[in-house]
């Protein structure tokens, strides 16, 4: 009988044991769950804060590459950043945050470290609109930089731009830069525009024409430089 009522113990304790085995691992399971969020909560705040970072770095290197161009041109630049855009029906335009307070004047080139950008088309105290290269309305005097052949860059709806008014025998191959030519004194000499993507001839079989991808992403500026003056002027 002894052994019997031992044994018929041992289910109450055995019960109490699991019930206590559970509560544990529920337990545990609780500080694990909180535990984890506080991790997942920690690293995103850890990328968060390298991204910011890295963006500060990327930043970092634009402005040290328009402090260094701006060291080297033989002409006056005044930095600005670019603070909105102003969406018309076929195009879009960039808006600065640099204006007549500043000299900012109407017609100023602006570029990066990169090439050209466009060209400021209206002014205001503290502030600017500009107009972008492949804007159709934007004519550039321009040549290849490895053959001398000039021409007229203007922009096409389709983002790219195109050297047009070549002569039917002109140098100009795939993959050759296209440099602004300094034949009017809007734009300096030498500022890299895009490379030609193809070369065809105009339906009047008269002269020539080459089609160019800008050396620039337009739709992802940041910071850019207004020329304002030629120093040797």
């Amino acid at each position: 009988m002894r052994r019997v009522f031992a044994d018929a113990a041992k289910f109450p304790l055995m019960a109490l044991d699991a019930a206590g085995q559970e509560g544990r691992a529920l337990l545990f399971f609780h500080k694990s769950y909180w535990d984890n969020k506080k991790l997942i909560r920690e690293n995103g705040e850890l990328k968060s804060g390298l991204l910011e970072v890295e963006e500060l770095q990327k930043e970092n290197a634009r402005l040290r590459a328009l402090l260094d161009l701006r060291q080297k041109l033989d002409y006056e630049t005044i930095p600005a950043s670019v603070i909105g855009r102003d969406f018309g029906v076929f195009r879009s335009y960039l808006v600065l945050d640099q204006g007549r307070a500043a000299g900012i004047k109407t017609y100023s080139p602006v570029m990066t470290s990169a090439g050209l950008v466009g060209k400021v088309l209206e002014t205001g105290q503290f502030s600017c609109k500009v107009i972008l290269l492949n804007d159709p309305d934007l004519a550039v005097p321009a040549k290849d930089a490895r053959s001398g052949e000039q021409g007229l860059v203007s922009g096409s709806l389709d983002g790219r731009c195109k050297l047009r008014f070549l002569d039917v025998n002109s140098d100009v191959t795939e993959g050759d830069l296209i440099v602004t030519s300094g034949l009017n004194m809007t734009y300096p000499a030498g500022i890299p525009i895009g490379r030609v993507k193809m070369v065809g001839t105009e339906s009047s079989g008269l002269s020539k024409f080459a089609v160019i991808d800008p050396v620039l992403n337009l739709s992802c500026l940041d910071e850019v430089l207004i020329v304002t003056s030629f120093k040797h002027d």
